[in-house]
């Protein structure tokens, strides 16, 4: 496809969006730090701050520090420097995820403030049903956050599988009822507002992006460890999707040509088949009914219900069946982490998952990658982990909203 040329609509919403995602991202922040950012006239900068004033969307204020003192320079008399900033309850927006253990569903307002949120069980195959049930969770939500509808942006909605964004269509998942599906307009509808869908992983990373009380740099990697296994990344702050939407799919990256079967794909050895949560819970019951020396069948007496947390807690109490099999697992994590590292080189990895509340997987997780990365230093490449929280990834179907509905607009 051929690039596409320049016109003036075109520049003025491009000028729009830069200006708007410069204010979401820094500020508060003053016009004359905005035009030097995006080196724009201060004409532009005020034509585009008035016109959102006046939509009710920003407010300046003034403040006793300039952008100067900021930076530690000397103090300059004269007017008191005027800051602009994005008025939180101006706008809101709704976020949901559904995944194998959950679904949850918050509603956030402009700023990332959370206005109200619920969990409920995950949803099941059969689709129309579990889409009226989940129209009806989010018409309970905005009933009870008393927002008036026309404020709210939309829904971004973030699932488990092959996502087609473009096409609002869930191409391949664990619930397979839901497959091949145009869930962006068969909610829209139920609703009467905007849905966007997002792969979860992706939308948790771009949760972080948007919405992290700490500036992320231009690329970093999000390594998401759950029933599944994903990597999406941004790249000099685009998102890496690929061609056809896969970018990411880290939980398919082949690790032991000898490896067992993937449930998931068919292929043998993929990292989801002996890494992830749904391997770890299946060799942790492999072994319970083998009879191995493991206190997994005091903790939970019925095999077919055992979850992370009483492997969590087993591997705490230094149960030695359920240490081997943690630290089988990361060291597969932790190679493959280091192979995605070697590819792309990210400043920032951003960790995710709930086996990662234990400092000693943490701990295991990073000497397992730093013995195989290539070239890097340690201060090359920064590793943080995320507290686990199981309203992650609806706050990224939120922030998802917010970036497509209102800063792209």
């Amino acid at each position: 496809m051929a690039i596409k040329g320049n016109n003036l609509p075109r520049v003025k919403k491009q000028n729009e969006t830069l200006i708007k995602e410069i204010i979401y991202k820094y500020g508060p922040i003053s016009r004359s730090k905005i035009a030097e950012m995006l080196s724009l006239t201060p004409p532009t900068i005020t034509t585009n701050v008035t016109a959102l004033i006046e939509q009710g969307l920003v407010y300046e204020f003034s403040t006793d520090i300039s952008d100067s003192e900021e930076k530690g320079e000397e103090k300059v008399l004269g007017r008191r420097p005027v800051k602009i900033n994005f008025v939180p309850d101006s706008r809101y927006a709704i976020g949901v995820e559904t995944n194998p253990y959950n679904t949850a569903i918050c509603m956030l307002d402009l700023r990332g403030n959370e206005i109200c949120s619920a969990r409920y069980e995950p949803a099941k195959d059969n689709y129309e049903k579990e889409l009226d049930l989940l129209a009806q969770r989010i018409q309970t939500l905005i009933d009870k956050s008393k927002v008036d509808r026309e404020c709210i942006l939309g829904v971004g909605f973030g699932l488990p599988g092959f996502v087609e964004p473009e096409a609002g269509v869930l191409r391949e998942s664990f619930n397979t009822g839901w497959n091949n599906k145009n869930i962006v307009r068969d909610l829209s509808r139920r609703l009467d507002l905007p849905v966007l869908i997002g792969n979860n992983a992706r939308i948790r990373a771009i949760g972080e992006e948007m919405l992290s009380r700490t500036l992320r740099p231009e690329s970093f990697a999000y390594y998401l460890i759950s029933y599944g296994i994903a990597c999406p990344m941004f790249v000099k702050s685009r998102m890496i999707i690929g061609e056809n939407s896969t970018a990411g799919e880290a939980g398919h990256m082949v690790v032991d040509i000898h490896g067992p079967k993937c449930e998931t794909c068919g292929h043998y050895g993929c990292l989801e088949e002996v890494a992830s949560e749904r391997a770890i819970l299946k060799k942790c019951k492999t072994g319970m009914r083998a009879g191995e020396a493991t206190m997994l069948m005091e903790l939970c007496p019925d095999i077919n219900s055992l979850t992370m947390k009483e492997v969590l807690t087993a591997e705490e109490c230094l149960d030695e069946y359920v240490m081997s099999v943690m630290n089988e697992a990361i060291l597969y994590l932790g190679v493959a982490l280091a192979n995605i590292i070697n590819l792309i080189s990210p400043p920032l990895v951003i960790i995710d998952g709930y086996i990662m509340k234990l400092k000693r997987n943490r701990r295991l997780l990073l000497e397992e990658t730093r013995k195989h990365i290539f070239a890097l230093s340690e201060e090359e490449i920064e590793f943080e982990f995320v507290d686990f929280d199981p309203l992650t990834g609806a706050r990224g179907g939120a922030a998802l909203a917010i970036k497509e509905f209102f800063i792209k607009g």
